[in-house]
């Protein structure tokens, strides 16, 4: 091998890895357990990619993966911004949350949407912490493929049967708006209307649910509201 091919080899990884981590930066940081189908494929490919550019013989080989990398890392970005302003979008490309378990209802068939069977699901359970499943009050299938799950009320920590006394059934939260979007059929849910829902915003400084990034409803009605917000916030607390 002559020097010049060991020069190149150098110059293609060296920028392979540079234009990686660029795109990487670009897309945004996740966790492996945050990442969708799609986003899990697309890093992989663009991974397979960089490593052909790393290894290419010519100089002139080196566009084609570039450029291909680059339109894989938009792709997936474009795909992230469709997902954060469109809840359609949303649950299309990443899915949506499935119930197992209700108040200890176990559901086969969200279990075979899930693509999941009941040893998985012990499995999930057993990791969680959680050996005796009739103890598990919800327990939900996130989009990314984790397990959430929740404790019966008398079986949490610090359980209301250790300081003896009842405790009503924990409920979930419920969310009115995301994105500024009403989620009507999580209203009816609780069975409130939207005249109901105005009324709260108006009393606590609001116009529109356009104003409003997040809206939560809690068992005894408290309305939380996590208002529109451009602002950075980029002190550094963990450093």
């Amino acid at each position: 091998m002559e020097f010049s091919d060991i020069r190149h080899t150098l110059y293609a990884t060296f920028g392979s890895i540079i234009i990686m981590f660029i795109l990487t930066k670009l897309m945004g940081n996740k966790q492996i357990s945050q990442l969708t189908l799609f986003d899990y494929i697309n890093g992989i490919t663009i991974g397979s990619i960089a490593a052909e550019m790393a290894v290419s013989d010519e100089v002139q080989d080196l566009w084609q993966p570039a450029i291909a990398m680059t339109i894989y890392a938009l792709t997936g970005l474009l795909f992230s911004i469709l997902t954060m302003k469109s809840m359609r979008c949303r649950r299309f490309i990443a899915g949506k949350p499935l119930l197992l378990i209700e108040h200890g209802k176990l559901y086969p068939r969200n279990l075979k949407t899930a693509k999941l069977d009941i040893n998985d699901l012990f499995i999930r359970a057993r990791s969680a912490g959680y050996f005796d499943i009739t103890k598990i009050d919800y327990a939900i299938f996130e989009s990314n493929g984790s397990i959430s799950f929740m404790p019966m009320a008398k079986d949490a920590p610090l359980t209301p049967s250790d300081l003896n006394y009842d405790k009503e059934s924990d409920k979930l939260n419920v969310n009115l708006i995301m994105d500024g979007v009403i989620m009507e059929d999580n209203l009816k849910h609780v069975g409130k209307e939207e005249k109901w829902l105005q009324k709260k915003l108006r009393e606590q400084g609001y116009s529109t649910a356009e104003q409003i990034f997040l809206a939560v409803i809690d068992k005894d009605d408290n309305l939380t509201l996590f208002p529109q917000s451009d602002v950075k916030n980029e002190k550094l607390y963990f450093d």
